[in-house]
């Protein structure tokens, strides 16, 4: 997002104060108290310093279940998982906001794991991160469409780049808004209220809205002809990054024998027809799906200490994942194994 301009900067002001007590009014203080909150923005900037019975404790918060025994058991699984690897993460010493997605969009695929990266992100860095959920990220689209006629929403924030133009936004408003008491604190609580209750009434044809890029796919509708897709048991974004390779190759009409560079191959699954939302988590993808790590064997390399090296990077948490660019020469084939017997002949 480019930068507002003072002009624009006084039009969403004088929005968010007309509306401004109307709506920060309606914020839960019960569901989301704010004293806890405070603590955790102290404790989380050094990740070695946070109890595991805390991890519980702010994702109940950011999904308001704070102070409850029951609630929704998906929630209940990401607490376990982000619990699990908590210390590991801690030990890296490495809580930037790309950093925190590289590590944990892989570990936490499937169960929401964009806002709550997003959030831990936030608690880590809150100086730099603003606090993103989908309400406050529609009130900032409704409010920049009414200044911007070319501006396109997003249902969702899916990116780095929605968390980074978000956390602008909570960063130049405040001070022009004499109800906010220059607090992106108080600006955060309205902006929920606000895409909770009024934004939500919108017509989508009000605006052009940008289609949200998929991060699930429908494994049924992988079909092939030439490749045994049912033999892709996993589903991360390597063994999607996998399928969508054999049937970018059937596609083509390329012999499956055949030998490839990592060039060749990274062309016919550029990070735009994957649906991965960030790249970091792409290159990760890329960096997995050459290695052995939870025993993928897609591939078969000329030079078989390459296939090795990848399995370490995998898994080495301080990995570079854009390694597998220093390797675009060498050459693999797909293991035979996921190639149906009847086009193995030649």
């Amino acid at each position: 997002m480019s930068a507002l301009t003072k002009k624009e900067i006084e039009s969403i002001a004088k929005v968010v104060s007309e509306h401004f007590s109307e709506y920060a009014s309606k914020y839960e203080e019960a569901k989301y108290p704010e004293e806890p909150y405070k603590k955790w923005l102290s404790a989380f900037p050094d990740p070695k310093s946070v109890e595991i019975d805390d991890i519980r404790q702010v994702i109940e918060w950011r999904h308001g279940h704070y102070g409850k025994s029951s609630y929704v058991p998906a929630h209940k699984v990401i607490i376990a998982k982000l619990q699990k690897h908590w210390l590991e993460f801690a030990e890296l010493g490495q809580c930037d906001l790309n950093s925190t997605f590289t590590y944990w969009e892989d570990r936490l695929a499937g169960h929401q794991s964009f806002t709550t990266v997003a959030f831990l992100a936030h608690l880590m860095n809150p100086e730099q991160v603003g606090l993103i959920d989908p309400h406050s990220f529609r009130a900032m689209n409704y409010l920049m469409s009414s200044i911007r006629e070319d501006w396109v929403w997003k249902r969702n924030p899916m990116g780095m780049d929605d968390i980074v133009a978000f956390s602008d936004f909570l960063r130049v408003i405040p001070p022009a808004v004499k109800e906010l008491k220059g607090s992106k604190r108080n600006l955060n609580k309205f902006l929920m209220m606000f895409g909770k209750h009024r934004v939500k009434t919108v017509p989508v044809s009000r605006s052009k809205v940008a289609p949200a890029v998929s991060k699930k796919h429908d494994w049924n509708t992988f079909k092939s002809e030439v490749f045994d897709l049912d033999k892709i048991t996993l589903r991360s974004n390597a063994d999607l990054l996998f399928a969508l390779l054999l049937q970018s190759l059937e596609g083509c009409g390329v012999e499956p024998k055949t030998a490839f560079t990592i060039e060749e191959i990274q062309k016919q699954i550029p990070m735009q027809k994957t649906g991965i939302a960030i790249g970091s988590s792409y290159n990760y993808a890329m960096v997995a799906l050459f290695g052995n790590q939870r025993g993928r064997d897609y591939f078969l390399f000329e030079k078989g200490s390459i296939g090795a090296y990848f399995t370490e990077q995998a898994n080495d948490p301080s990995r570079d994942n854009t390694c597998w660019k220093k390797y675009l020469d060498e050459k693999v084939q797909i293991n035979p194994k996921y190639i149906k017997v009847s086009n193995l002949s030649g």
